[in-house]
């Protein structure tokens, strides 16, 4: 899979950095005072900065580690993303026969059929549209899902929005709000 480009989004440079310390300086001599209070919150915003570094490196690398995955081991994945979400879920794919789902998930008591494709290049198609909504109906679920850490193609979307059943697509964006939110 080609390597996703970094954004530098959120980073100060070198004249963001100056007129930090500028302003730090500032405060300092302004509460030389309150310097208790000053350096409480110098540290408490130090703290709040590491902890969102160190957030941001595990969720990097739990993306990195899905994008590793075989399609089997996305699955298994898949359930325990969802139990971690407060769902119910159940992997149906493993022995291969999965009539067109590999999890079933259920809360509040809709029950969903959601087939996963985890791909190393290239965007989802249609096919798995149809197979989510074929195992909605085997699996006799209120509604149908394809989660991937990719994308969809325009067929794949449209054939979502015309079913006759509610069909929700995960791309890679849905998959990593998810993420976070399990992690959170």
């Amino acid at each position: 899979m080609a390597r996703r480009r970094r954004s530098r989004k959120g980073r100060l440079g070198a004249g963001g950095i100056a007129i930090a310390l500028v302003l730090a300086l500032a405060v300092a001599w302004l509460a030389r005072d309150h310097w208790p209070w000053v350096a409480g919150a110098a540290g408490l915003a130090a703290a709040i900065w590491i902890w969102r570094r160190l957030g941001s490196r595990r969720f990097a690398a739990e993306m990195a580690a899905i994008d590793a995955m075989n399609g089997h081991e996305f699955e298994r994945y898949l359930v325990r993303l969802f139990r971690r979400l407060g769902y119910r879920a159940e992997h149906v794919g493993a022995g291969g026969g999965d009539f067109g789902a590999d999890v079933v998930i259920e809360k509040d008591g809709a029950r969903v059929a959601v087939q996963a494709k985890n791909r190393e290049s290239g965007r989802v198609g249609n096919d798995a549209v149809q197979q989510a909504i074929a195992g909605s109906t085997y699996y006799g679920c209120h509604a149908a899902m394809v989660a991937t850490n990719s994308t969809f193609t325009r067929a794949a979307r449209q054939q979502a929005d015309r079913s006759s059943i509610p069909v929700t697509l995960w791309s890679r964006r849905e998959l990593e709000r998810a993420v976070r939110e399990a992690s959170g």
